[in-house]
């Protein structure tokens, strides 16, 4: 059985906390630690045996703790990564893999001078099945080569705080992950526009909507809608043009409803919810690979998350200059072949 410690037990570290502690088999959480104890222990009071443990650092380190789950704040997730490393414990990471892409080439060059690789990002969509079949019949071939890629990442609405860096590094950021993905290609050009925005928008640092175009080195353009206050639901969708056809993200199944004149198909505002399977099946491969001492090779390594950083430092950088950014990628090291 894996002994997990989880770090950060906000709205998404709860969710991964029960998700470890009644779906995922293989694994229990033995530890716990956040910045705001009373929520901690509430989360963690009906289960007997698992422990609040203040310091982060200190939960790394317990001889108890077999892996680490990071689900605290962006700024931390380098140094308890490296700490994990040196301990030479399993990790679960959510993006991202650091605040900038030298912070996360840090974690990369501590990850190979350790000799084995132990980080997983937390890129759940690499576990969704409608992503995997719209991969599987891109590398297929049968339409041809991939030339644009369109997609949408919409919130209904999001907190005042949310701003411009966090469009790119916490929304922008998954598509970023899952057309790397899903196209077998990295990045080499970034750019970011700004059409007219919200009057749904609370923060005056947030431009929202805002485009993100992307150029892969064959060429090929992804095109990123990032909306985050549309109003009517959590809404994701990606459409692959092809030389002999498209391809285009199935939509979850939902009922059709007729009523007073109307007819419609149910949509939801939760994005945990949305993807909830493909959470499940994250984390199951994650605790399957811990257990056998090995790495789940279809989820996303610590080198996808330092390139996704370096990607999202490139999207910064075209907020400001309205520019076309070069990303400047190095090549994958064996390591992570």
């Amino acid at each position: 059985m894996l002994k997990v410690g989880l770090i950060g037990v906000g709205s998404m570290g709860t969710q991964h906390f029960l998700r470890i502690m009644n779906v995922i088999s293989g694994a229990t959480v033995v530890a716990v630690s956040d910045i705001n104890e009373a929520h901690a222990k509430e989360v963690i009071a009906p289960y007997e045996g698992v422990r609040y443990i203040a310091d982060p650092i200190e939960l790394i380190r317990d001889p108890e703790v077999d892996a680490v789950v990071i689900v605290s704040i962006d700024s931390t997730h380098e140094a308890y990564c490296i700490e994990a490393i040196k301990q030479q414990k399993y990790i679960f990471c959510e993006k991202p893999l650091s605040s900038s892409a030298a912070g996360a080439k840090a974690v990369v060059d501590a990850e190979m001078a350790g000799g084995k690789r132990l980080i997983q990002m937390g890129f759940n969509r690499r576990f969704d099945t409608r992503y995997e079949e719209l991969k599987a019949l891109v590398a297929s071939g049968d339409l041809g080569e991939p030339m644009v890629a369109h997609c949408a990442h919409r919130n209904a609405t999001y907190a005042p705080q949310y701003d411009d860096v966090t469009a790119v590094t916490g929304t922008a950021v998954h598509e970023i992950d899952i057309m790397s993905w899903l196209v077998g290609d990295y990045f080499t050009k970034a750019q970011v526009i700004f059409p007219k925005s919200s009057r749904h928008v609370q923060n005056p640092n947030l431009h929202d909507p805002q485009i993100v175009l992307l150029t892969t080195s064959s060429g090929m353009v992804v095109s990123c809608e990032i909306w985050v206050n549309c109003q009517f639901a959590y809404d994701v969708r990606c459409e692959v043009l092809c030389e002999d056809g498209t391809a285009t993200l199935p939509r979850p199944a939902r009922v059709d409803v007729c009523t007073k004149q109307l007819n419609y198909t149910g949509m939801t505002t939760d994005g945990g919810g949305y993807f909830a399977d493909s959470y499940n099946r994250e984390f199951q491969a994650w605790a399957d690979a811990c257990n056998s001492g090995t790495v789940n090779e279809a989820a996303a390594s610590a080198w996808d998350g330092y390139c996704a950083a370096v990607t999202t430092d490139a999207c910064l950088k075209a907020q400001k200059s309205g520019a076309i950014e070069p990303v400047a990628l190095t090549e994958r090291p064996a390591f992570y072949k």
